[in-house]
């Protein structure tokens, strides 16, 4: 086994810390996006969990520090089910007021050269999107079967928390091609096939907004309208992140500083920001600092 590299997390109390989770399976795709965010995303300023879900060896690309912690589990559940098994765990997710739960279907973090200094930590970018009335904060926002917040990346506080982890019986979401009414969505459950799991991803948003709170999305054109959540279905929009599906072209990860890296989007693109970045040398770790 060779040697791992080694950060040293600051001293910020855990309470006001946020915890990131990041979900990972092996595949080609996930590996090379784990390999990215290892050395571009990782900082000090957060507690990192990542989970294992089955059979790899890439927790030995992560680093041996004092604010990241691995757990190995059984490829079982989907992501949305692993985080929620994981948070539950000893009470895990009490300690902490701030989260964002991300899986390896993305690659980043890309911010522009131009995007200096502190302002431009991603994991604050993030959270700072969430507020007293935006308890869910996404990369994109997806409108088949309807409008909802696709899951490789949200943010949330505790508030948030609390709901995607035991929703209310009265915010459950309504059947559709995916999953009955009241089938669980969010972290609530164990998902035991990609349906259900879909039905968990789709209900999230709309148990949020049942709530009494709000949603964000960092994509800019869900910002060209105060309307889009409820026109996109009637306008004809999908999934969004499909290779030219993005309103004739393909978001760009200068918008949500991630990008789907599992579904052959813009390659070269890909290819090109990821030697860029990796060439420029930033890295959270010299961006993103704690004020504790």
């Amino acid at each position: 086994m060779g040697s791992r590299p080694s950060i040293q997390a600051d001293g910020a109390p855990k309470y006001e810390r946020p915890l990131i989770l990041y979900a990972y399976a092996e595949s080609d795709a996930a590996r090379a996006n784990l390999e990215y965010f290892v050395i571009v995303g990782l900082h000090s300023a957060a507690d990192f969990v990542f989970i294992f879900n089955g059979e790899t060896n890439a927790d030995l690309l992560i680093p041996d520090a004092p604010n990241i912690r691995i757990v190995h589990r059984n490829n079982t559940c989907f992501d949305l089910g692993a985080h929620g098994e994981v948070l539950r765990t000893d009470g895990l997710w009490t300690r902490y007021r701030r989260f964002i739960t991300m899986n390896a279907s993305i690659r980043g973090p890309f911010l522009p050269y131009w995007a200096q200094g502190k302002a431009a930590c991603w994991s604050d970018l993030y959270l700072d999107r969430v507020n007293e009335k935006v308890k869910l904060v996404g990369m994109s926002a997806n409108c088949m079967p309807r409008f909802h917040i696709q899951s490789m990346i949200w943010a949330t506080d505790s508030v948030g928390m609390k709901l995607l982890l035991y929703p209310h019986s009265s915010t459950l979401s309504p059947a559709d091609a995916f999953g009955a009414a009241g089938a669980p969505v969010a972290y609530h459950s164990c998902y035991d096939g990609w349906h259900s799991a879909v039905h968990a991803e789709v209900g999230t948003a709309e148990m949020i907004i049942e709530a009494g709170y709000d949603v964000d999305v960092m994509m800019e054109a869900y910002h060209k309208s105060e309307r889009f959540r409820y026109d996109c279905h009637a306008d004809g929009v999908g999934d969004l992140l499909f290779n030219g599906r993005y309103f004739g072209s393909n978001i760009h990860p200068y918008e949500t500083i991630f990008m789907k890296a599992n579904r052959d989007i813009d390659p070269k693109l890909l290819k090109s920001l990821t030697g860029w970045h990796l060439a420029e040398g930033r890295r959270s770790w010299d961006i993103c600092k704690s004020d504790i």
